[in-house]
């Protein structure tokens, strides 16, 4: 069955990009591959890299101690990286990673050394991660690559504006764009530079989740034994609000061609939603991004995403602001309001227009 559709979509494809018989066959015998020789490969690719590291690096940096012979390093382990990206083989592609990986580290190593390495340091730092990445996330590479500097761009972005209101604004803003986008995917589905857009549409989308943590810094001070930072009252308002803006938005786009009473009840529903966990924005994100991913047919996300629904309704349960008791009230209610909303909407349900 998976053979039939298989061959069905690349019948498809051929008919749309003017494929040629040998350019099908190729694509069929690509995808044909077994995941445990993808694996092994990419072991094999590991291995070799680590081996070719070792045995480039060790008598180079011996010889050449200078900060800038170690940039020169690092800037021929990229060369190397961008010639072995054009074999477009999975073999090349994992040796191209490590060796790009290896050289980007080495740079930020000297930058930092230059700079002491202490709190100041920081900033120039990301920023120079975020152009060196964004560099190489142009240039021709792998689809994990692309996706690895695509993480290192925006990541580098968050560290550069530093903790506060403005890092709030970044992680609502990035989640915005991250779930319009893939509301939106059917539009950048066949761009010329759909892979890219993909790899920023991941990366926004994992570094949210991510960053919907910050507002909980208290939580994990207590965990981990870390000193708290005073996030402000300004900090503590944007992520919630964001998140709650972003939720509604997204339910009220989903329903745009309903009318009726059945609109107006999702929306109701889903700002009882809201308010019940307006303490866990990290939440109220995971829910909007199940929703725009679940449009969007996208499995490897739908997989992962209850592991940050787990991880934000752990941060509920141990949330330090409130009772027990209310924790359980609200998780109740929040049942409650999901269960009534799943009875009530199939029946006022308006008719498309």
């Amino acid at each position: 069955m998976t053979s039939d559709w298989l061959n069905e979509l690349l019948t498809q494809m051929q008919a749309q990009l003017n494929l040629d018989a040998s350019q099908r066959e190729a694509l069929l015998a690509g995808s044909q591959s077994p995941w445990w020789l993808s694996a092994l490969l990419g072991m094999a690719a590991w291995v070799s890299s680590l081996l070719f590291i070792l045995s480039f690096l060790g008598p180079w940096l011996a010889l050449i101690e200078d900060p800038f012979g170690r940039a020169v390093a690092g800037v021929l382990l990229i060369l190397a990286a961008l010639w072995m990206f054009r074999r477009e083989h999975l073999f090349t592609n994992q040796v191209g990673l490590a060796l790009s990986l290896t050289g980007q580290g080495l740079l930020v190593f000297v930058l930092a050394d230059q700079l002491g390495g202490g709190r100041d340091s920081l900033r120039p730092v990301a920023v120079t991660i975020m152009l060196l990445s964004g560099i190489l996330f142009w240039l021709p590479s792998s689809f994990i690559h692309r996706h690895v500097c695509a993480l290192l761009m925006l990541s580098s972005a968050a560290v550069a504006l530093g903790a506060g209101v403005g890092l709030a604004f970044y992680c609502v803003l990035l989640a915005a764009a991250a779930c319009t986008l893939w509301l939106e995917r059917l539009r950048w589905v066949c761009h010329p530079h759909a892979s890219r857009i993909r790899a920023l549409v991941d990366a926004a989308t994992f570094l949210s989740l991510v960053l919907a943590a910050m507002p909980h810094q208290q939580l994990f001070s207590h965990l981990f034994d870390i000193p708290p930072h005073a996030a402000g009252h300004w900090v503590n308002a944007v992520y919630p609000a964001g998140m709650s803006a972003i939720l509604l938005g997204v339910v009220a786009w989903l329903g745009r061609h309903r009318t009726g009473a059945g609109y107006w009840s999702v929306l109701a529903f889903t700002i009882l939603i809201t308010v019940l966990t307006y303490s866990t924005p990290g939440f109220l994100l995971s829910l909007a991004f199940g929703l725009v991913l679940f449009q969007a047919r996208n499995r490897s996300w739908l997989l992962l995403l209850p592991a940050f629904v787990t991880f934000y309704l752990f941060v509920l349960y141990y949330n330090l602001t409130i009772s027990l008791l209310e924790k359980s009230l609200l998780v109740i209610a929040c049942g409650a309001v999901l269960l009534a909303g799943a009875r009530l909407l199939p029946l006022l349900q308006g008719r498309p227009r």
